[in-house]
């Protein structure tokens, strides 16, 4: 079982509510908070601009939680201030969060240095067959390949036929 199927709240929020609350969270923008009944949390969340927003989550009927935030004033939207308060109550959710986060970074950075390695180790195959295969060549074969370079790459970027077909004929005549 994931945390992910832990969070009852916060999974509800956008992508960048949910990021931005932990963030709040991490940051301490939690100034207060209390259980006032059995699943319902208060407090006070700092915002931007020292803003200073009212907080009700309600654990388990999400959708009656409230923030007085511009974003989720008298709608049913879960904010970066509910989430950053859930955390706050749920600091070991909060943790196990960012303990996933960083292991798919550190996972999706094992796999990038390895495609670097692999990359590194082809490239370095290729430039020792071309430079042989270059080596090999007399003077008039080198140019003669050259030529045959340079003219693929003008083919490979010019536009095809249906790209011209589509141009307005009186432009070029």
């Amino acid at each position: 079982m994931s945390i992910w199927d832990d969070l009852k709240l916060v999974h509800l929020a956008s992508n960048a509510s949910f990021s931005r609350g932990l963030g709040y969270y991490q940051s301490k923008a939690v100034l207060s908070g209390e259980e006032s009944e059995v699943g319902v949390c208060k407090g006070q969340v700092s915002g931007s601009q020292d803003n200073i927003y009212n907080v009700v989550i309600n654990i388990n009927h999400p959708r009656k939680s409230s923030c007085t935030c511009p974003f989720a004033a008298g709608r049913r939207v879960i904010c970066k201030h509910m989430v950053a308060l859930y955390f706050y109550h749920f600091p070991e959710q909060a943790d196990a969060v960012l303990a996933e986060w960083e292991e798919e970074e550190r996972e999706k950075e094992e796999r990038y240095q390895q495609w670097e390695a692999d990359y590194t180790m082809f490239r370095q195959k290729k430039v020792d067959e071309v430079t042989a295969y270059v080596k090999s060549l007399s003077d008039d074969q080198i140019r003669e390949e050259l030529i045959k370079a340079l003219l693929k790459e003008f083919e490979y970027n010019y536009p095809d036929y249906d790209e011209w077909d589509n141009y307005d004929d009186d432009y070029y005549f």
